[in-house]
């Protein structure tokens, strides 16, 4: 893998008995990719892979299409904090150190406390569909069950303030009588990691819940099974990722060289339709769809700020007609506006609800802030400039040579740009070495490295069984709620 793949990183935790216990590797294309996308990763280690029962533990995150892509994984010889500990670290040696600015993972104990020493800095939210999916089973003897479930729901998913979730949670808590149900409890005290309403103002690109994760699971299953070997599993890491490659520079070739009509005639949606890639354009326009079901009232102007309150109408999983105000304030003179729904800041999509506000002050075209360079088409990225090896034949040596070099001078460049003074080192290096290899003698050039003593060989062995508590049916693993639930119900 590392001839094939210059900038091949990987990261091997051995026992005592020199035998295998923990491995993380991410390719050159991986790495390049997290430059370009590093703002927020998913990370989940529930799925069984190989005949070790290992835990594959994938890194994923978003790319410009809003397609999942993969940053790394790691095989684990068990799920304790330590484990973690060790694979965040190997991953972020990988990724120079750069953190996420946030990262999603479900409750899991030990990813909890292996992120917040690793990434002390970096927002971490909790898998909001693990969390809502615990609620029959926390809450099944209540009397008033079904009404605590739907009182809940619309708590988490309704409420546009924290103040508002946190006065309709203590009414519901009291109304119902479940001051001493600790899930409940614990859930309310860390609800800043969790609730919509508390999380809402980082961005996410539109990520709430692992899903990612779990979708890169259930895409590496068809390619590897229960006695795949970890040899057989890199081996077909390739396999899978190629897919993953020509998924993506399709969509590229379509945002590029095709355009999607326009629903109005307004400047912002041909603004972006000229610079977002077809999928993200996609999700703006159904924010132009929804305007249908929007009514807007000004309520205020102070200063040159005017404030609104846009009614959007919509119907419920119960098909009643519901009516929700969100209120929009808009600066006319820094053209500057806000919406307590906070989709631009979740997702990077302006909300039909500024929409609206937009076409009601005569606004026609947004400012670039509002465009956000991680959804462009036609930008040059890193990773997009390595040919890499699942669609090439990397015994080329000079395409080899080439992705080595292009990946190191990236760095280069990022390291100069930060100061004049870098900078102007930088230049004068590089104009000095560009001289030194116009005149490099093809004998020297062609010089095979002499002298070079080979590391010594050590016997690796295997990794262990991972010896659990039993096999699920399928290969993902049932959260410690319903293990135990499942076990209850044998022993009775």
């Amino acid at each position: 893998m590392q001839k094939r793949n210059p900038n091949f990183f990987h990261a091997i935790d051995f026992d005592e008995n020199f035998r295998v216990r923990n491995i993380f590797w991410a390719d050159a294309r991986s790495r390049a990719l997290y430059e370009s996308f590093s703002d927020v990763i998913s990370f989940d280690s529930t799925y069984l892979t190989n005949k070790y029962d290992m835990p594959f533990a994938p890194f994923v995150g978003v790319n410009h299409h809003g397609q999942s892509v993969l940053f790394g994984c790691g095989l684990l010889s068990n799920e304790n904090t330590a484990t973690y500990v060790w694979l965040f670290k190997a991953w972020l040696e990988c990724m120079y150190g750069r953190t996420p600015n946030a990262i999603v993972t479900d409750q899991c104990k030990a990813i909890q406390g292996a992120v917040l020493e690793v990434f002390p800095h970096s927002r971490h939210r909790l898998c909001l569909w693990h969390i809502m999916k615990k609620i029959p089973d926390v809450t099944p003897y209540c009397k008033s069950y079904d009404v605590i479930k739907k009182c809940l729901k619309a708590i988490v998913y309704e409420s546009l303030t924290a103040d508002v979730f946190d006065k309709q949670w203590m009414e519901m808590i009291l109304d119902h009588g479940l001051s001493n149900n600790v899930w409940l409890t614990c859930l309310f005290n860390d609800r800043t990691r969790w609730a919509p309403v508390y999380v809402k103002e980082t961005f996410w690109a539109g990520m709430s819940t692992t899903q990612r994760s779990e979708s890169m699971n259930a895409f590496f299953d068809d390619y590897v099974n229960s006695k795949t070997t970890l040899k057989q599993f890199v081996e077909q890491y390739d396999n899978a990722l190629r897919s993953k490659v020509e998924k993506e520079e399709r969509a590229d070739f379509q945002s590029v060289n095709s355009s999607i009509p326009l629903l109005t005639d307004f400047g912002f949606e041909r603004q972006f339709e000229e610079a977002y890639t077809h999928d993200m354009f996609r999700k703006f326009q159904n924010e132009i769809k929804g305007l249908i079901f929007c009514n807007l009232v000004e309520v205020s102007d102070l200063d040159g700020v005017r404030a609104f309150v846009v009614t959007d109408v919509s119907k419920g999983k119960d098909g009643a007609t519901k009516k929700t105000a969100y209120e929009v304030k808009f600066d006319e003179l820094k053209q500057e506006f806000r919406c307590v729904c906070c989709l631009f800041e979740f997702m990077g999509i302006i909300c039909r609800h500024c929409i609206k506000v937009l076409i009601h002050t005569n606004t026609s075209v947004v400012s670039s802030y509002y465009i956000m360079d991680r959804w462009r088409k036609g930008i040059k990225r890193i990773h997009n400039a390595l040919k890499n090896c699942y669609l090439d034949n990397m015994s080329n040596d000079h395409m080899s040579r080439h992705n080595e070099l292009y990946s190191k001078f990236s760095y280069v460049v990022d390291a100069a740009v930060v100061s004049e003074e870098k900078y102007v080192f930088c230049t004068q290096y590089m104009d000095s070495l560009q001289e030194s290899l116009l005149h490099f003698s093809s004998a020297n050039a062609n010089c095979s490295s002499v002298g070079v003593t080979p590391s010594p060989v050590r016997c690796v062995h295997s990794p262990k069984k991972v010896r659990s508590k039993g096999r699920p049916p399928t290969k993902r693993k049932a959260a410690k709620v319903y293990r135990s639930k499942t076990k209850h119900v044998k022993n009775t």
